[in-house]
């Protein structure tokens, strides 16, 4: 009997001991750093959607450019209608990071919205402003791979506040100030991501 007892102590120190190893060899997740959430390459479809997109953008951009209010306004709508086609279903990525792009793209429709019912065209460029941000904000969300995306930053804008744009191209041709035909635009950022 007393065997038995002095056995099953020792069976229970010697899970204890095992125990306290195992806690010891854990990893500790405390200090590893934080990684960013990540997308995995998009289906082609999603690619083909979102180019559509941005290329309507680029359309609506040189519409200001040219300083065309009714090809504005119609660059406006058309991008609206694009903007509700983008198929985020097939979008491979964490639920956060869809969840974001279509807040980005909710921002882009309302901004939209607003610019074409503007009648002045310093308001419609406010507008523009606002949906270049949130563009920006989009391309870095979803990892647009497909082409390059150039950002653009001009301080003399609205009164010395500056605004960014968007570009398919290093040309600098602004927006904004297309009537002074002034090379203000300085390059902040190129978006390519590779998968």
């Amino acid at each position: 009997m007393k065997t038995s007892i002095i056995n099953a102590i020792i069976l229970v120190m010697l899970l204890g001991i095992l125990a306290c190893k195992q806690t010891e060899k854990q990893t500790s997740f405390e200090n590893l750093p934080e990684q960013p959430l990540m997308v995995s390459k998009h289906q082609s479809v999603f690619d083909s959607s979102f180019s559509i997109f941005l290329q309507t953008y680029y359309d609506l951009s040189a519409q200001f450019y040219l300083q065309q209010a009714d090809a504005v306004n119609n660059e406006a709508l058309l991008m609206l209608t694009r903007a509700d086609s983008l198929p985020f279903q097939l979008l491979k990525a964490d639920t956060v990071i869809i969840e974001t792009a279509q807040q980005n793209v909710a921002n882009i429709k309302a901004e939209l919205v607003g610019m074409a019912g503007e009648q002045s065209m310093q308001e419609k460029l406010k507008g523009f402003a606002a949906i270049s941000q949130s563009l920006y904000d989009l391309i870095r969300t979803v990892q647009y791979s497909k082409t390059t995306v150039y950002h653009f930053h001009c301080s003399s804008v609205f009164n010395n506040v500056g605004a960014d744009w968007l570009s398919e191209s290093r040309i600098v041709k602004n927006p904004y100030l297309p009537a002074l035909n002034m090379k203000c635009g300085n390059l902040l950022d190129s978006l390519h991501f590779s998968h």
